[in-house]
């Protein structure tokens, strides 16, 4: 305690003390000394004095406060000024970690996949890929495979083996995306090593020998670039996937199955290449394609080659847009659209089939057309004297799905119109690659239905039941009368996923029923469904690591 402020507090103290005995007790008889010494005071005197100490007392109380007041200032001064660093210090640390973590902030690592980008956020480059390695069994039904009345050669079941299982990686794709200069310049390229039996790059069959196998080659998929115009229209140019189903919308990755159902894989189209124009906000997504025409499956499986007799049909006359040049296209005029409407939920969410436990409701409904008019395969078009029909062709679809958060429901109905003027016929044993005929006017009707439930927070069970019918084959063209007029197909599939990690690591585990023929033009041979009678069986289980 400071000198001064002691002193003062003996003084208050002692005058405390003796105001109340001045006020209270008689006084005492005075001594002769202290008589001699001086007068007695009188009231007026001892007022004075006490006017005098209170005055005293408050300059004295004035001072000790003012000194506290500058010393305590002082501490808290110092106390407050180092606390203030500190939480500088961390505020700036966690904005520089909070910083790092968004898009443009940090220059290398990982969020939600591996990246590389400029300080400033003008370049970003991001890569991932995933791998599918699977154990598959399929089992078709034995006996007589011949057509009544036709001839043993007339016959669409030439795999005669009852079993065939084995492990394999039916996919395995690696792709790189960002932008360049800013946002609004965006970038995709995509390539897969696909399991393949023909060459897959342009839908032909070109190997040495029919059905040779080929596993060397590296499938190109997305190569595109994308200009945003404002903040809801954009144009994207190159080669991306056909506007037309979300059964090929929806990634390879985010498939509720173990592979993409028979009706996408034939009638959700594939990729072109081309310009897409598209408009997008919270409700809706337009998305409209000039372009050279769809892959086209629409008539079989071209990779099924088996004992040297493959099966290869092209009704529109088309070797399909993915990776073909200029030179080798023959579509006349072909053109692509899709309209998305989305009243809840949100875009994220129907990147893929599954809703997860806890999710929000979404709905989506789409509807997507296709119209591609195409010249016949003609080796040097213009011959004199040969003649150049073209065949039209025609796709709509209508789809929904409903997220409920822990379920979900997923349906699409699809039709095609091909008058297949210049289709190129089936072939067994034939190694022509391009015999013309007219498979007449065809109508293809498919439809599907699928849906899924959690039963544990990471365990979902799903089925699906698949159905397609095609009419109007002209028998004449068709060198098989098993063809002529197949049997509808008819799919069941029940399965489980186990969302060990997400889809970044996946466990998908399966079990499809054919309870019809599945006709050669069903057939889709890496998805394990081989050509064949009914009561076919195919057991896929699957493990998925995106990164």
């Amino acid at each position: 305690m400071p000198r001064a402020t002691g002193h003062f507090m003996s003084v208050l103290a002692a005058f405390a003390a003796a105001v109340p005995a001045l006020a209270q007790e008689p006084a005492a008889a005075p001594s002769a000394g202290d008589v001699l010494a001086r007068p007695a005071p009188s009231v007026d005197e001892l007022m004075k004095r006490l006017e005098t100490l209170e005055d005293r007392n408050k300059e004295l109380e004035a001072r000790v406060t003012d000194l506290s007041r500058e010393q305590g200032e002082e501490w808290l001064g110092e106390q407050r000024a180092g606390q203030i660093r500190d939480i500088v210090r961390d505020v700036l640390a966690d904005s520089d970690q909070r910083a790092s973590l968004r898009d443009g902030g940090m220059t290398a690592g990982w969020n939600d996949g591996f990246f590389l980008a400029s300080p400033d956020g003008r370049f970003r480059l991001n890569v991932g890929g995933f791998v599918q390695p699977r154990f598959i069994w399929s089992a078709i039904k034995t006996g007589p495979y011949n057509t009544a009345g036709a001839s043993p050669g007339d016959q669409f079941v030439y795999d005669r083996e009852q079993d065939r299982y084995g492990f394999d990686v039916p996919d395995l794709q690696l792709w790189a995306d960002g932008h360049i200069f800013s946002r609004d310049f965006q970038y995709m390229v995509k390539a897969r090593f696909y399991q393949q039996v023909t060459n897959e790059i342009n839908k032909a069959a070109t190997g040495a020998l029919p059905g040779a196998s080929d596993f060397s080659d590296i499938e190109l998929m997305d190569a595109w670039v994308r200009v945003n115009l404002d903040d809801n229209w954009s144009v994207k140019a190159g080669q991306f996937r056909s506007p037309f189903s979300r059964g090929f919308l929806v990634l390879e990755q985010y498939q509720m199955s173990a592979s993409r159902s028979v009706v996408d894989y034939h009638y959700a189209l594939g990729y072109t290449q081309g310009v897409e124009l598209e408009h997008m906000n919270d409700e809706v997504r337009l998305r409209t394609s000039i372009n050279n025409g769809a892959n086209d499956v629409l008539m079989g499986d071209i990779n099924y080659n088996t004992g040297g007799n493959f099966f290869v049909v092209y009704p529109t006359g088309t070797y399909g847009g993915q990776n073909s040049p200029y030179w080798n296209q023959n579509t006349e005029i072909s053109f692509t659209g899709r309209f998305d409407w989305k009243p809840a939920g949100s875009w994220e969410q129907f990147r893929s089939y599954t809703s997860p436990t806890g999710e929000s409701f979404g709905l989506l409904t789409g509807l997507g057309f296709h119209f591609q008019d195409s010249a016949g395969y003609v080796a040097n078009d213009g011959t004199p004297g040969v003649s150049n029909p073209t065949t039209q062709w025609f796709a709509a679809t209508v789809d929904a799905q409903a997220n409920f958060g822990g379920a979900s429901v997923y349906g699409a109905v699809f039709y095609h119109y091909v008058n297949a003027d210049a289709a190129a016929a089936p072939n067994f044993g034939d190694a022509n690659d391009n015999p013309r005929a007219d498979l007449g006017d065809l109508n293809i009707f498919a439809a599907q239905l699928m849906g899924s439930v959690y039963v544990m927070p990471k365990v979902e069970m799903f089925g699906r039941y698949e159905f397609a019918y095609i009419a109007g084959v002209n028998d004449s063209a068709v060198i098989n009368s098993a063809l002529v007029d197949p049997d509808p197909l008819n799919l069941f599939t029940l399965g489980v996923n186990w969302y060990l990690d997400g889809q970044d690591l996946k466990w998908t585990t399966d079990l499809g029923w054919s309870i019809t023929d599945l006709s050669p033009w069903y057939a889709d041979v890496n998805a394990g469904w081989r050509p064949s009678r009914a009561t076919e069986i195919v057991f896929r289980t699957q493990l998925q690591l995106m990164f």
